[in-house]
């Protein structure tokens, strides 16, 4: 299943595909960054995007490599370290069936402990509604109101 991982830290919304890896596993790579005030359209696009990318398999890094793959993000959020970056940050997974997208927000549990799902509070919406998925990630990440039924 496709699926792509969204980020809101140091004032900037990160949006990845996360693709799998030869090995089995997946590895979010290729962040886009975005302002706070990001329009719907560009973020269901850059949505789409990445659902798109992902669901094209990489080759496993090396391990040199993997320890590496998250600078992009630190990159994108203008942050020195990973420290910094987990300080603030929110984030909501996204998954994709093809006919539906679910969005999973997540706690922030800090820089040793990565993040925990809040599965009782995803958010299923058809795929073919890119601004009700672009409304509820922002409203996921606490960026505007959730969008009005």
């Amino acid at each position: 299943m496709p699926s792509a991982v969204a980020y809101f830290t140091n004032a900037r919304l990160i949006v990845a595909p996360v693709s799998p890896i030869a090995s089995g596993a997946t590895l979010a790579h290729s962040p886009r960054w975005f302002g706070k005030s990001v329009k719907k359209p560009i973020l269901a696009a850059a949505i789409a995007d990445a659902l798109a990318a992902a669901t094209t398999p990489l080759p496993d890094p090396t391990p040199e490599a993997a320890k590496r793959s998250f600078i992009p993000f630190q990159d994108a959020a203008e942050v020195k370290n990973f420290k910094t970056f987990m300080r603030d940050a929110r984030r909501v997974d996204l998954e994709s069936d093809g006919d539906r997208v679910t969005l999973t927000p997540l706690t922030n549990l800090g820089p040793n402990n990565g993040f925990e799902a809040n599965d009782g509070d995803a958010v299923t919406l058809p795929a073919a509604d890119p601004d009700a998925l672009a409304g509820t990630l922002l409203d996921l990440l606490g960026l505007r109101p959730a969008p009005s039924a």
